[in-house]
């Protein structure tokens, strides 16, 4: 349905699990567009473009952190976000991972991409064709060889079929420009060096699949700088300018000293089982349209973001969907950076962004019980965080770890429903925010008063350690309503362990007992149900949510004692559910 404001794409919805949030976004999803060369650099904005429907400007609506030029070809000039509908709001209010991704665009195709065979990393060698690498010499041969050309070191595939790479190539480049064909490469113990460009350059396919065969290990790298700069030229070790799917049960390193390592222009789904290193410039693995992750480890260090989905002229797009993959990051900017969307359903995710909290620019003020920083007058403009999602973050399930220098994890709307979540950071430990946009309704919002953004936690295992600032901040409204939920600092100022400036549902205790990393915290009710968590926290004080208000507990840290209080609603401004009566530790 085109948006009654603006006319353009609606938001595609579909799958019965997402119905009625999927009726909410079509009934007012429409323009997103966005000119940030922001979007295809190694920096990331403080907030991403949204899924939109309101008033645009002809300039970027973001802040951009630094511009890269190399990278900002690959992005269209168009008209930026300034404002999420309060239809999309609503439906991402509370939302889980499959109805956010049932009501972005369809990704089936990319995953289903990869047969069977492919995840396994096997492949059918009578049919295929191997392109066989020495040094700098190139040998073809095989069913579709008259499908290959070779001029030096540059190996051309003009035609469909599966392709064996295999052995050393020095300064060279396999390229790829097989317009609408099937096009199926197949990485088993190559290596291929490229001084001034991509090692892999797919410039045209209908199909692009690239498999790492099974007990294969895998080398591709690029040089510092590139030949070609052109608009249209790659910019990653490893590029794709059709949606690619990476698949198979091998290994890949990949170095992208130019800029990134893995990059799409399109989509790029990573299925089966692969072992996939990377170590970039700029961005580590990247999707523009959409990056999936749905199997495999992977390893990235990134002078920028991690993985990034960077998609801004599309609301369905631009999204970052992790699945049952094991994932860790070292990023100089943000860990994970999505335009729209980081949905994570069964990950191991472990994102070190900015250095970490060790590394924080620290506020004037720390929060109670928490450790004051030292000034850092450093000048800088990087705002690493370790997820960074422009309308939602959506944990089902999996277990996720950020250590960061600034906010541990910020979107305009954060959803927890199970799993594990820990955060240690440098700034707010998450931050529900709209960022540089305002959400339809919300236009007059100031930093003091509701901006429209939700956080909603009823489920799962949360722990907060921040530097300074709040450990839950909401510019919006908050909701605690389950889970297992144990902040550092107590609350009762402006910066602690809750601060929200719109409606809440925060019922806890706050106050004693001490806590230390590595101590085991029970919470034991007054009817006797009780939780266990082994801490990440170190703090004077601490705040547990997510309590029956009225009902008293026990709180319990190994190296802290005990404290007792009764589950009332919290604040910033008050210091309802105070623990008093504490104990000390228990002497072995």
């Amino acid at each position: 349905m085109k948006n009654p404001l603006k006319g353009t794409t609606a938001r595609r919805a579909s799958g019965a699990m997402a119905a009625l949030a999927s009726i909410a976004l079509v009934a007012a999803c429409g323009s997103s567009l966005s000119p940030s060369a922001d979007s295809a650099s190694g920096s990331s904005t403080s907030s991403t473009s949204t899924s939109s429907t309101a008033s645009t400007t002809s300039t970027s609506g973001t802040a951009s952190t630094s511009t890269d030029t190399t990278s900002s070809s690959e992005e269209t000039s168009a008209t930026a976000w300034t404002s999420i509908s309060s239809s999309v709001a609503e439906a991402s209010t509370g939302a889980s991972a499959a109805e956010v991704l049932a009501a972005n665009a369809d990704t089936s195709e990319a995953v289903s991409a990869a047969t069977e065979e492919d995840t396994a990393g096997t492949y059918d060698s009578s049919s295929a064709t191997t392109i066989t690498a020495s040094g700098d010499s190139v040998e073809v041969s095989g069913t579709n060889a008259d499908a290959v050309s070779v001029d030096g070191t540059t190996v051309t595939i003009t035609g469909a079929g599966t392709f064996v790479l295999t052995g050393t190539l020095d300064d060279g480049e396999v390229i790829v420009n097989a317009p609408d064909a099937e096009v199926r490469l197949v990485a088993e113990n190559v290596s291929i060096t490229n001084a001034d460009g991509p090692a892999v350059d797919i410039q045209d396919a209908g199909t692009a699949v690239l498999v790492l065969a099974e007990g294969s290990t895998n080398t591709l790298a690029d040089g510092a700088t590139y030949a070609d700069t052109s608009e249209e030229a790659a910019t990653a070790t490893l590029f794709s300018s059709d949606t690619l799917t990476i698949a198979g049960t091998g290994s890949l390193d990949v170095t992208g000293s130019s800029n990134d390592a893995i990059s799409s222009k399109n989509g790029l789904a990573i299925v089966g089982d692969p072992t996939i290193t990377v170590d970039a410039a700029d961005d580590g693995i990247r999707g523009k349209d959409y990056l999936v992750v749905n199997g495999g480890t992977l390893t990235v260090t990134a002078g920028g973001d991690g993985l990034k989905a960077s998609e801004d002229t599309d609301e369905t797009q631009g999204f970052v969907a992790l699945g049952q993959a094991s994932v860790t990051i070292t990023a100089g900017d943000d860990g994970v950076a999505a335009v729209t969307d980081v949905t994570v359903e069964d990950t191991t995710l472990t994102v070190t962004a900015g250095g970490g909290q060790v590394n924080a620019v620290p506020a004037e003020e720390s929060g109670p019980g928490q450790q004051a920083a030292t000034e850092d007058t450093s000048d800088t403009t990087a705002s690493p965080k370790g997820i960074n999602a422009g309308v939602s973050y959506t944990q089902d399930s999996g277990t996720v770890v950020l250590d960061t220098a600034e906010e541990g994890l910020q979107a305009a709307f954060v959803n927890i429903g199970g799993g594990e979540l820990s955060v240690t950071s440098g700034d707010d430990g998450i931050n529900a925010s709209n960022g540089d946009f305002t959400i339809e309704g919300y236009e007059s919002a100031d930093s003091e008063s509701d901006d429209g953004s939700v956080l909603t936690i009823s489920g799962g295992a949360v722990q907060i350690d921040y530097a300074a600032s709040d450990g839950i901040d909401s510019n919006g409204s908050a909701f605690v309503t389950g889970g297992q939920v144990v902040v550092g600092g107590s609350t009762g100022s402006m910066d602690g362990a809750i601060d929200a400036n719109g409606e809440t549902t925060l019922v806890g205790v706050t106050g004693d007992p001490s806590v230390s990393a590595g101590d085991t915290i029970t919470v034991t009710s007054a009817d006797g149900d009780s939780w266990e968590l082994t801490s990440i926290i170190s703090a004077d004080y601490m705040t547990v949510l997510g309590l029956t208000e009225g009902t008293e507990y026990t709180v319990e840290t190994t190296s802290g004692g005990s404290a007792t209080g009764t589950a009332s609603a919290l604040s910033s401004g008050g210091m309802g559910g105070a623990m008093g009566g504490g104990q000390p530790p228990q002497q072995g």
